[in-house]
C-alpha cells in the first residue's frame, strides 16, 4: 500500500497533469478545474479509505474521467430538457468523451511551411482514430502510462487496454508518417 504524504503535495504534484488530461478530454478551463477540485475534495473527505488505494497516480486519473464523465451526463440531462428533441442533436449528447490531441511543433526543429503541412498531415493522421484511440495513445506515450494504469484509468481490461493500443498503432501505420514523427509532434 502507498503511504501518502499530505493532500496538498499530492495536488501540487498532480495538478498539472490532470488538468492537462481533462483539457484533451474536451472540458474548459473551468470545468477541468472543478472536477479536478472535486477529487481531491474526494480525497480530503474520504481520508481513510486512502490506504486502500494501490495506484495514486491511476486513482486520481481514474476519478478525474469518472468526474467528468458524470458532470457531462448532468449537462447531457440539463441541455435534453430543454432541447427539441430532435434526433442529431440527441446523438450528439449520448456519444461518449471526445478526446482531442492537439498538435504542436517547435519552430527550432522544423521551418515554418514544413511545420503547418507536417501538422495538417499528422492531425489528418489523428482524426482517422476513434476517441477512445486518441485518448488510450495520449496516456501511453504521452504520459507514459503503464497499461495496467490505462486499464484501470479508462476502466477496461489489460487485454482490452493492449488490444486498443496494437489497433491504433496498426492504424497510425497506415500513414506515410512514422510512429516516431507522429508522437514527437503531438507531445
Amino acid at each position: 500500500m502507498i503511504h501518502f504524504p499530505n493532500i496538498e503535495s499530492t495536488y501540487n504534484e498532480y495538478m498539472d497533469n490532470l488538468y492537462s488530461y481533462a483539457l484533451h478530454l474536451g472540458f474548459d478551463a473551468e470545468s477541468a478545474m472543478d472536477a479536478i477540485h472535486d477529487v481531491f475534495y474526494k480525497l480530503c473527505t474520504n481520508h481513510s479509505s486512502l490506504n486502500e488505494i494501490n495506484n495514486l497516480k491511476s486513482y486520481l486519473f481514474r476519478s478525474l474521467r469518472n468526474r467528468l464523465i458524470d458532470m457531462k451526463r448532468i449537462d447531457r440531462e440539463v441541455n435534453l430538457s430543454t432541447i427539441e428533441h430532435n434526433n442529431n442533436q440527441i446523438e450528439e449528447y449520448q456519444e461518449g468523451l471526445p478526446f482531442q490531441l492537439q498538435v504542436t511543433i517547435e519552430d527550432e526543429l522544423i521551418k515554418e511551411e514544413d511545420a503547418e503541412e507536417i501538422r495538417q498531415k499528422v492531425e489528418d493522421i489523428l482524426s482517422r482514430l476513434t476517441d477512445r484511440q486518441r485518448e488510450i495513445i495520449y496516456l501511453r506515450y504521452i504520459r507514459e502510462q503503464s497499461y495496467e494504469e490505462i486499464a484501470e484509468i479508462m476502466q477496461i481490461s489489460v487485454a482490452a487496454c493492449r488490444n486498443l493500443i496494437s489497433k491504433s498503432i496498426a492504424r497510425l501505420k497506415e500513414s506515410s508518417l512514422t510512429i516516431a514523427l507522429l508522437l514527437l509532434v503531438i507531445k
